[in-house]
């Protein structure tokens, strides 16, 4: 993964809840320079352990925060509830830091092939 993939970093500040070990609701902090982050987007660990390989990435299925209601952008600065869904999400834990790449190039949201 070059640099030129990554579009954000969040920072996990806390984890909700934990509903299967593919799902988890933690409040993070878009700590990007310039950068957003979108519902779509996949996320990393940043000090993925390079002898065991990156994990799995996870999906950001959801964010929201009250009063304010779903947010469809998460501009840098702000901080909201994030839902991801991936396979084992054992990695997403408080303090940890999610580097933030986007969809892949040349894919349409709900694009059926």
């Amino acid at each position: 993964m070059s640099n030129a993939e990554v579009v954000g970093l969040l920072q996990v500040a806390i984890v909700y809840e934990r509903s299967s070990v593919n799902r988890v609701s933690c409040h993070a902090r878009c700590v990007s320079v310039g950068r957003s982050i979108f519902p779509g987007d996949s996320v990393l660990p940043v000090d993925s352990p390079p002898d065991d390989g990156p994990p799995s990435p996870a999906r950001v299925l959801r964010m929201h925060r009250q009063p304010y209601g779903e947010f469809t952008e998460l501009t840098p600065g702000w901080s909201a509830v994030v839902e991801l869904e991936g396979t084992d999400l054992s990695w997403v834990q408080p303090e940890a830091n999610l580097r933030v790449v986007p969809l892949a190039t040349g894919t349409v949201r709900g694009q059926a092939d």
